[in-house]
């Protein structure tokens, strides 16, 4: 019987020492899930804020040109549509076997400036998909996207009818 008992002990101390590190688990996956929650929260209300404070980007915003088009719907700045088509055969002149691209994302976007501040002019933005970022200036109802090569094209401000 001695016997026994000797080989449940080592058991049960193993039952007590995997209930601890389980119930600490889920008390350390609590707390990270919960830092994870307020900084998401924080973050949509900072966004919020900003978009409010520059309603002309809000709207739709459209880039065509012999090669397809680019259309970019602005809500506030954790809610962006962003449409690419793309014809490659006007692109490159040749006929590939994927002629066609169609490009949809959920993006969000954010100001590289402030939209309040007095010294510049424009308001730069960049809006981000799920797979690239663009960048953006702002002029009127013009939103011309660049990069370290210059200008790459631009959009207009598309109204409908309501």
């Amino acid at each position: 019987m001695e016997q026994f008992q000797k080989r449940i002990l080592p058991f049960k101390d193993m039952t007590k020492l995997l209930s601890t590190i389980s119930l600490l688990s889920i008390f350390f996956y609590a707390c990270d899930n919960q830092a994870t929650i307020n900084k998401t929260n924080n973050s949509k209300k900072l966004q919020l804020v900003d978009t409010a404070k520059n309603q002309d980007l809000q709207g739709t915003w459209v880039r065509h040109n012999r090669e397809g088009f680019t259309l970019i719907e602005i809500k506030d700045t954790s809610n962006v549509l962003y449409y690419q088509f793309t014809d490659r055969k006007a692109e490159i002149d040749t006929i590939t076997i994927d002629r066609y691209w169609y490009y949809k994302s959920q993006a969000s976007m954010g100001y590289w400036n402030h939209p309040d501040n007095p010294i510049k002019a424009n308001v730069d933005i960049w809006i981000s998909t799920d797979r690239f970022r663009f960048d953006y200036k702002m002029k009127g109802d013009t939103l011309i996207e660049y990069d370290k090569m210059g200008e790459q094209g631009k959009f207009i401000k598309v109204y409908n009818d309501k």
